[in-house]
């Protein structure tokens, strides 16, 4: 059971990653929950882990933005951190790619490290009892885990929770979007799982400059100018739900933890910081896919014919598709494979969906936002697309 004592949220108002500014307002963020120096002791090795999804510039709000990354590492060296390593697993590129993309390479101040540490976790009682891990994030005298802000096209909020799937090493990732299918749920007890084991001792959302609609790769940016922190990921998921206008019932992992016991029923959050009335996203946030259509759930009890007509698929948008070939070498269902349909020689992604489990990997990869989420046309019709 979690120590609910550790459900305090605290948020602040932050308009700009200016690095003078930025720093004091994590200074500012940090100082409920006691400070840098509640987490970090001296000498202890501090890893960080951001949302690396692929290597991509800081105005497309896809990664955590480097200097919420570079002020971590400088409220952990001023708690006389021994060393300050940021890794992730990306689902494009690698940590390194990734980095230099976002300008965080050279310097002391930190060490960017690659996933190439694999560690198998067993636990003989849990429903994922083997995973392929980073070994550097689950011996680390400290993990911070530093993520965005992002809709997400199959677990509705990519957030604290989401963020620790990065410790999968590799293409383990795929392949536990492919066997987790289409049940949102069961990828939902995959995160918590995971998210339990690698146990970052704080999470912190970069919610400066936030993304909607097609996350978490292709949406849009979009000013939400907050700083949320917590030692629950949970309750900081939680929080950011209600920020957008979703119950947090409405994302899987939240359920699963509080089934589990791992989340604090939300009248025990405590909010240091504005009011959250202030703080409510208008016009009401964007999202991925229809949330509505997230308390469905499985569609099993649903004739074929009916499931046919409200389940959710990925749909291309040809216009900004480049043939890249990325959402075929995602799909562990081999569902999408490169063909000459016609269009003057251009080959285009053709989603096989009969293969398509709808675990959104495609989606969630494509580098130009051409593929989206889209509901069947029953449930179009009955307005559960909206």
């Amino acid at each position: 059971m979690t120590d609910f004592k550790a459900s305090l949220v605290s948020i602040i108002r932050c308009d700009d990653y200016d690095p003078g500014r930025l720093t004091e307002a994590m200074e500012q963020l940090l100082a409920p929950l006691g400070g840098m120096g509640a987490f970090v002791h001296a000498g202890a090795s501090v890893v960080l882990k951001p949302n690396f999804l692929w290597p991509s510039s800081v105005e497309r709000a896809v990664c955590t933005h480097p200097e919420v990354i570079r002020a971590t590492a400088q409220l952990a060296r001023a708690a006389q951190a021994s060393s300050v390593v940021v890794t992730d697993s990306c689902g494009i590129g690698s940590a390194t790619r990734c980095a230099r993309k976002l300008g965080l390479l050279g310097g002391d101040l930190l060490s960017i490290a690659d996933t190439d540490d694999p560690r198998e976790v067993s636990h003989a009682s849990a429903a994922f009892h083997k995973l392929t891990l980073s070994a550097r994030m689950m011996d680390a005298g400290a993990l911070i885990n530093l993520a965005k802000a992002k809709t997400h096209g199959h677990m509705v909020v990519t957030g604290a929770v989401k963020n620790t799937f990065g410790a999968v090493v590799g293409l383990e990732k795929i392949q536990w979007h492919m066997r987790s299918g289409r049940d949102q749920r069961s990828f939902a007890q995959l995160l918590v799982h995971i998210h339990e084991t690698v146990r970052p001792c704080l999470s912190i959302v970069d919610a400066i400059t936030a993304m909607e609609g097609n996350g978490p790769g292709s949406g849009s940016p979009r000013p939400m100018g907050l700083l949320l922190a917590s030692r629950s990921g949970y309750c900081l998921d939680a929080v950011l739900c209600h920020l957008w206008g979703l119950e947090p019932v409405q994302v899987p992992t939240w359920q699963v933890a509080l089934e589990h016991g791992y989340a604090p029923p939300l009248s025990a959050i405590e909010i240091v910081g504005p009011p959250l009335s202030t703080l409510v996203a208008h016009p009401q946030w964007k999202m991925a896919r229809p949330a509505h259509l997230r308390q469905v759930g499985g569609l099993s009890f649903l004739s074929p014919v009916l499931e046919k007509l409200i389940r959710i698929l990925p749909v291309l948008d040809e216009g900004p598709c480049t043939s890249c070939g990325r959402c075929g070498e995602v799909c562990g269902k081999a569902a999408i494979e490169l063909r000459d349909v016609g269009k003057g020689g251009k080959l285009v992604p053709v989603i096989d969906k009969k293969k398509c489990i709808s675990c959104f990997c495609c989606q969630e990869m494509c580098p130009e936002g051409a593929l989206r989420v889209q509901a069947g046309v029953l449930a179009r019709w009955l307005g559960l697309s909206h």
